[in-house]
């Protein structure tokens, strides 16, 4: 099977959960012998395209730099672009693939979609965020409050203005909706022709199903991990190691982590923190004045291959996210360590994690409500053991492949039958 996968961006230079599930799923599709390709676009330099090979698979990059463009023309960049529909035209025309997944559009075009199905293409959308109807993607306010979706996109004309730090845009906010509202339509155009949505979680699947999607479009599909690691924590040293992996947003909650353990004795823990400290430097160099204790270590970014040994060597994972998140990698691959976590009480963390059995849950964005949940741990070891004796199996990337594979082949199948 020619299977083309498309996502906005992708390792080695951007490693985020969407990027890692992209990478991972298209290697095991390419390790059962299908042919896989990655489209995706790469910040930098003139508007061109290179193919290159990245592990098994064929990536086909298209450059197109938005970081010297004005907020509004990123915004309009952000879901159409025409140089990369024509990009992605003749890719379609030349590789003449059999099934087309959406890993993520943001960036490239909303357009890509309409652009297959008029080939008659068999089309795949993964929910990885909610940038479909929201434009931060992440259904959170500059004020660090949950939100529950445009209102008139009035809300988030003033959610764009506070983003990019221009509060007289507040006077033109009419205009700003307007240009939701036209994005809006574009999208609600465009998806008209995915044959199938994907959600890993069934907290993502009832948001989008409460957003106007067709449920019989939507199928629930846990992500699957590809990681080899060892059961059982590696002591180093005399303390409870908790520690933080992920990217360094304050979307992520990561202040409200170190403002906890803060409060925690530093003779009897340790807090590791793990991710890209040049993505967002402002808010890390905020961290780093927060924390007031050797204890808390920054690490820096954490390449995939050392995963395995970090987790042998961590007690306690802590997702302390704000924003709704739709799924968890990182919380799959704690597991399979047999490393608890304690994680906000929020979007499909209060899914995967099932509180006092294999992690507990904490009121998301309260430190002292995270503070208690540690020190609880600190205070009862015996819990901490009977949390990780409850840890269950965690789904392999080989068994969501098939799964995935499953969808693709109804589809092709689907199609063919219309076209006979």
């Amino acid at each position: 099977m020619r299977i083309l996968q498309v996502v906005h961006q992708f390792p080695p230079k951007r490693v985020g959960g969407t990027e890692i599930y992209t990478q991972n799923l298209s290697c095991a599709l390419a390790k059962r012998g299908h042919e896989v390709i990655v489209f995706h676009r790469e910040e930098g330099g003139r508007p061109h395209e290179e193919e290159a090979d990245f592990h098994s698979l064929k990536v086909h990059k298209v450059y197109y730099a938005l970081s010297r463009a004005t907020p509004l023309e990123a915004f309009l960049l952000s879901f159409r672009n025409r140089f990369i529909e024509r990009s992605f035209a003749r890719l379609l025309d030349r590789l003449e693939p059999q099934v087309v997944h959406f890993q993520h559009l943001k960036d490239l075009s909303i357009n890509l979609v309409t652009l297959a199905h008029r080939r008659g293409l068999p089309t795949v959308l993964t929910f990885h965020d909610y940038w479909l109807f929201c434009g931060n993607a992440q259904l959170i306010t500059p004020r660090r409050k949950v939100c529950s979706g445009p209102f008139f996109w009035l809300n988030c004309a003033y959610c764009a203005a506070a983003r990019v730090g221009a509060p007289f845009l507040v006077v033109a906010v009419p205009a700003i909706a307007g240009l939701f509202a036209y994005r809006a339509h574009l999208v609600r155009r465009a998806i008209r022709y995915v044959d199938l949505f994907v959600a890993p979680t069934a907290f993502v699947k009832e948001v989008f199903v409460k957003r106007g999607f067709s449920e019989g479009r939507v199928r629930q599909i846990d992500h699957g991990i590809d990681l080899q690691v060892r059961g059982g924590s590696v002591r180093l040293e005399d303390k409870l190691h908790f520690a933080y992996i992920g990217g360094l947003a304050w979307q992520k909650g990561v202040h409200v982590l170190i403002e906890a353990f803060n409060k925690l004795d530093p003779e009897r823990a340790v807090l590791s923190i793990y991710g890209d400290e040049e993505v967002f430097p402002s808010y890390v160099e905020d961290l780093h004045r927060m924390a007031r204790t050797p204890a808390i270590r920054f690490l820096g970014r954490l390449a995939r291959e050392q995963l395995g040994q970090v987790l042998a060597e961590t007690d306690v994972l802590v997702v302390p996210s704000l924003w709704y998140e739709t799924s968890s990698l990182v919380i799959q691959e704690a597991f399979a360590a047999q490393v608890p976590v304690i994680a906000s009480r929020l979007g499909a963390l209060a899914e995967k994690v099932r509180h006092e059995v294999d992690g507990l849950l904490f009121a998301p964005g309260e430190p002292e409500a995270l503070r208690q949940a540690m020190e609880r741990l600190m205070e009862t070891p015996s819990l901490l053991s009977d949390l990780r004796s409850y840890i269950g199996p965690v789904k392999k990337m080989a068994e969501h492949a098939d799964e995935i594979l499953g969808l693709y082949q109804e589809l092709i199948s689907r199609a063919a039958v219309k076209g006979g």
